[in-house]
This record gives structure tokens, C-alpha cells and sequence, in this order.
């Protein structure tokens, strides 16, 4: 099975052929469109921009896609798309195209979930990981950990109240003038410091529920800036900056990690995935690799090119879920729910 995937839920405008056999997921090509000059003046996401920029780069991107894998409109067994959640302007050039394409051409089509095309991003490497699986799917909008009976389910165990990791790495490098996106800038730096800064405060809940915050941890790092302006302007160089840095990836990397043993013994969890943006994080992977060590559990962490979004998650997902049947009457969906 033959199938193109589409990705444009935030700043990224991707494509991919991804073939599906009996032995998993093979990535025939895969072309990924940044916005990161667009954005970064701006230190984050302006989403008219974003989604001004996707129509301008929705057709050659899926062209390029099919040119690379040496295939045409006419050889694809489906189209899948992420449906939501995401900005909605940016959601709906990909999802407007794909549904034009499947009209016009015939071709089955189906919708995607973002959260569960991060999911299986990891079968690529890992097809035949064990089942039931812990989850933690992390980006600049999410930071969530699931409980997965196989590459279709995700049951949410436990959620951020407020921020997501990946905003607290990009927050941090625009206060440190370390430059967009956050997490390989505050990562590089962080591998050369000599030492750790002090360590932050992990947040406390007055209710006692098993949670994560990082609205706080953002706010620890603007004071420790204004405690001593001359961080915001040493650059990443300065062996204070590098120290500050390596405390921020020691404090997420250790907040992330801290339920999971718990989780999989809850739940009899016999693997651990992690997933989105923030699982390039140098200091998670490694921290990742000696928990799943410790706790006997299978470990996948998709390379770095396919833990951002990416057309050949969606594929991957796609290629499992049953076709829809009608697809015209479906919109994309910023706040889309999983199982809708």
C-alpha cells in the first residue's frame, strides 16, 4: 500500500510516500518546508503567517514528495492528513488540497490525528514494539503521556496544566538571545557547559494529582535573567549561559521522565515511546535510554527528522485506520478530540 502523507497543523508544511508491507512503515521520500526565517524575528509562531506561507508551499511540497519516490497521483492506494488539533489556517491547506486530489483522482482518503501520527512515527524503527505501550508525546503544544494498546489508541494517564515543554525551550532561548526554535539552540549550548547552573524547583500541586507545569519553570528562568541582565546578552559562548541552559534540559528531561516508572507498573506497560519535538532533545534521549534500562522496558524514540512534524507520521498512522467513507463533509478541527 502505497500512501501520501500531509502535515501543516503548525509551521512545518511536509509530504511523504510511505509504503506499508507487511513488515511496517518504509519512508519512500519525505520533504519538510520550515518556517523558521518567517517566524523567528517574531520568537514564535504567527499563525496568518504560518498559514499564508502553507498555500504557498502545499503544491510543490507533495509534488516533490511523489517526484522523489518516483510515483504519480495514480499509484497511491490513499491520501492521509492531519484533521487537527493545530491552527486551523494553517490545518486547512493541506486538508482543502488532500480532499481536492481524492475527489478529482478517486483516491481513498482518510483523517489523521496529530497526536497519534507522533505515535507512530516510532514504527518506523520499532514496528514490532511490544504492546501496552506508555506514550509521551512532547512538542511546543504538547506534553502529554498516553497509555497505548496498540499503533491506533491513545488513553490519556497524565497532561501539563498549562505550558508545554518545547514553549519553555523557546521562551528561554528569545530571554537568552539564543535564536528560533528553542530546543537545538538551547541544546547545543547546553552540551558545552562545564557545569550545571543551580537546579530549578520542580513544581507542587496543592492537590496532590500526578501533573506537569513549566510556566513556572519559564518564570524561574526570566528572574534568574533580571537577577543578572548580562545573561541576556553574553550569548552562547558564555560558560553561564551554557550552565544555565544544562539546569533548564536537566529540569525537563527529569520532570518528563519522573512518572513513567510508576505508569508502567500501573498499567503493565511493556514499552515506552517518546515522541514530538522535544524528544530530539540530546539530554532526554540519553536520560530515556538508562530509564527504559532500569525498568525493563522496550524503548523508541524516533530519529529527529521524524519526531517534528512530519507527511510520514501521518502516513504511517493513515495507513492503519479505516478510510473514510465520505470525506467531504469533513472540516479540520483545531481542538480535534482523539476517537472523533
Amino acid at each position: 500500500m502505497l500512501v501520501l502523507g500531509l502535515e501543516s497543523s503548525c509551521d512545518d508544511c511536509s509530504a511523504a510516500v510511505v509504503e506499508e508491507t507487511a513488515h511496517g512503515p518504509v519512508l519512500k521520500s519525505l520533504v519538510r518546508k520550515s518556517q523558521d526565517g518567517i517566524h523567528g524575528p517574531f520568537g514564535g509562531v504567527v499563525p496568518e503567517l504560518a498559514a499564508r506561507e502553507h498555500l504557498l508551499q502545499v503544491r510543490a511540497v507533495m509534488a516533490e514528495a511523489l517526484a522523489k519516490a518516483g510515483i504519480g497521483l495514480g499509484d497511491l492506494d490513499r491520501i492521509a492528513v492531519t484533521r487537527g488539533p493545530g491552527l486551523v489556517g494553517s490545518l486547512l491547506a493541506t486538508f482543502s488540497a488532500s480532499k481536492a486530489i481524492a475527489w478529482r483522482e478517486g483516491i481513498p482518503w482518510v483523517g489523521v490525528h496529530h497526536l497519534l501520527g507522533h505515535l507512530n512515527a516510532a514504527r518506523f524503527a520499532a514496528p514490532d514494539l511490544p504492546f501496552p505501550a506508555l506514550a509521551l508525546l512532547v512538542s511546543g503544544g504538547h506534553t502529554h503521556i498516553y497509555l497505548a494498546k496498540d499503533w491506533t489508541s491513545l488513553d490519556l494517564l497524565q497532561k501539563t496544566r498549562d505550558d508545554a515543554a518545547g514553549e519553555a525551550f523557546d521562551k528561554t532561548a528569545r530571554m537568552l538571545n539564543l535564536g528560533y526554535p528553542g530546543g537545538p539552540v538551547v541544546d547545543t549550548c547546553a552540551s558545552r557547559a562545564p557545569q550545571a547552573a543551580d537546579p530549578f524547583t520542580p513544581p507542587k500541586f496543592r492537590d496532590g494529582k500526578a501533573a506537569w507545569s513549566f510556566s513556572g519553570l519559564k518564570t524561574a528562568v526570566r528572574l534568574r535573567v533580571e537577577r543578572d541582565p548580562r545573561l541576556a546578552e553574553a550569548g552562547a559562548e558564555d560558560a553561564e549561559v551554557q550552565g544555565l541552559c544544562r539546569s533548564l534540559q536537566e529540569a525537563i528531561s527529569g520532570w518528563l521522565l519522573k512518572p513513567v516508572p510508576e505508569l508502567a507498573r500501573a498499567h503493565g506497560a511493556r514499552s515506552l515511546v517518546i515522541s514530538g519535538g522535544v524528544a530530539c532533545n540530546s539530554r532526554l534521549r540519553a536520560d530515556a535510554q538508562a530509564l527504559a534500562a532500569r525498568e525493563g522496558l522496550a524503548l523508541a524514540i524516533p530519529e529527529p527528522r521524524l519526531c517534528t512534524d512530519n507527511g510520514a507520521m501521518i502516513a504511517a498512522a493513515g495507513a492503519l485506520l479505516p478510510v473514510d467513507a465520505d470525506p467531504w463533509p469533513r472540516n479540520a478541527d483545531a481542538d480535534l478530540k482523539l476517537g472523533a
